[in-house]
């Protein structure tokens, strides 16, 4: 066994496997709060007698809680530390999910909602910090199993939601079942805790062993270039997703698909997930032409809303593959932030950054979708908007993948050309 001497943390084989199981526990309870409602949405609706404004605001509760409590978790990570700040994460989730599926009031159901998605929106932004501090020499595992994991944790709510309450009698049961994950992250990591192989943080409360060695960067995050960047990026593709998650299933059924080829075509988006929570670490970490393989995210979109647009039921199943290679741009991006940094405070401030103004694109682009509909009256001009979204991808995608890192654009010394290019 072995001490790392920069974070003061111990190091085992045992060790490492109970820190990547922590990771996967963590990680794939960063989605179900959001992705087990779409399936028992109408049984919630029917249950607590919601108007449709009050159903509207469950669906969109995600990306604006998202968008305002990533902003927070970087002053809880200062100010906490890492374990207590993750530990504060999973236990808002453990209270949202399991008492939410309990409550009687749709006001109680609503705020245990926003509760455990301020857990989400607090660990999405830090676990990428535990990524970088508890795995400096293993970029490429850590990052793979930490999208892999939220893969899941979309993915596994939104195929067994529905049956889970149809066996076991009802939504509720439906709904509860998924605290069975943050309960486990919160045991999993306390017990790394115990075995004292938790990383102590620069800049956060000092524990035995623990050494502070990074200084914090000199500028604030949002003057990189490249920052900028790979948070429009992020927004961006962001965006694409919850369209597809709120409007897919319509266009296909409103193209003269029936309701249920219309939620396989996105079934096959989302299963992209998975395949690229695998390959785009990968590829994002060891750098292997990370532009080309980030610009053809955007392209492989634009391809597929253009198919929506002039044929979408000739060969449906086509254009979902599209748009769901197009969705490895989420696991890409959050590799850029591990990649594209350095120093953990770097990593944790550029985490907040990219994450809390991307789910602002996140939030308003399906809006605007529901905007474009109601005043057009037809999917033409709100399919062309989400081509032109996803060509705009495709620029920041080629402008975040370039050559250099944050770290040297928030030193004093660096040059403000815009590229996001080392100078």
């Amino acid at each position: 066994m072995t001490t790392s001497p920069e974070q003061g943390f111990r190091r085992s084989r045992g060790l490492d496997v109970l820190a990547l199981a922590c990771l996967v526990l963590i990680g794939a309870s960063l989605r179900p709060a959001a992705s087990s409602l779409g399936p028992v949405l109408s049984e919630v609706k029917d249950g607590f007698s919601l108007a449709e404004w009050q159903t509207g605001l469950l669906t969109a509760l995600p990306g604006l809680v998202f968008a305002i409590c990533g902003i927070i978790a970087v002053p809880v990570l200062k100010r906490l530390g890492l374990f207590t700040a993750l530990a504060m994460s999973a236990a808002f989730i453990v209270a949202g999910v399991g008492l939410r599926a309990v409550v009687t009031e749709w006001v109680a159901f609503a705020l245990l909602t926003v509760l455990a998605l301020a857990g989400m929106s607090i660990g999405n932004v830090i676990l990428p910090v535990y990524v970088k501090s508890r795995f400096p020499h293993r970029p490429t595992l850590g990052a793979t199993t930490f999208t892999v994991s939220l893969g899941l944790g979309s993915m596994l709510p939104s195929l067994f939601t529905a049956p889970l309450a149809e066996a076991f009698g009802g939504w509720r049961v439906g709904l509860g079942f998924w605290v069975v994950l943050p309960f486990s992250a919160l045991i999993t990591w306390s017990v790394l805790r115990t075995l004292k192989s938790v990383p102590v943080l620069s800049g956060q409360a000092a524990e035995p062993g623990g050494e502070r060695v990074e200084a914090p960067p000199r500028r604030a995050v949002f003057t990189s270039p490249k920052a900028r960047y790979m948070a429009i990026f992020f927004g961006l593709q962001s965006a694409n997703a919850y369209v597809q998650f709120g409007w897919l299933p319509q266009i296909y059924r409103d193209a003269g698909l029936d309701p249920f080829l219309a939620g396989i075509m996105l079934t096959i988006v989302t299963f992209g997930g998975l395949p690229g929570g695998f390959l785009a670490p990968q590829i994002i970490v060891r750098n292997i032409a990370p532009r080309a393989f980030l610009v053809s995210f955007g392209v492989s979109a634009v391809i597929g809303y253009t198919g929506l647009l002039l044929s979408p039921a000739t060969v449906p199943w086509l254009w979902a593959v599209l748009l769901g290679y197009g969705g490895f741009a989420f696991p890409a991006a959050l590799a850029l932030i591990t990649s594209r940094t350095r120093e953990v405070s770097v990593t944790a401030s550029t985490s907040a950054f990219v994450q809390s103004t991307g789910y602002v694109l996140a939030a308003l682009c399906p809006l605007a979708v529901g905007g474009l509909l109601g005043l057009s009256g037809g999917w033409q001009v709100p399919l062309w908007f989400m081509v032109i979204i996803s060509a705009l991808m495709a620029i920041t995608g080629w402008l975040s993948a370039g050559p250099g890192n944050v770290d040297d654009e928030l030193a004093p010394t660096s040059g403000h050309g815009g590229t996001g290019e080392a100078k």
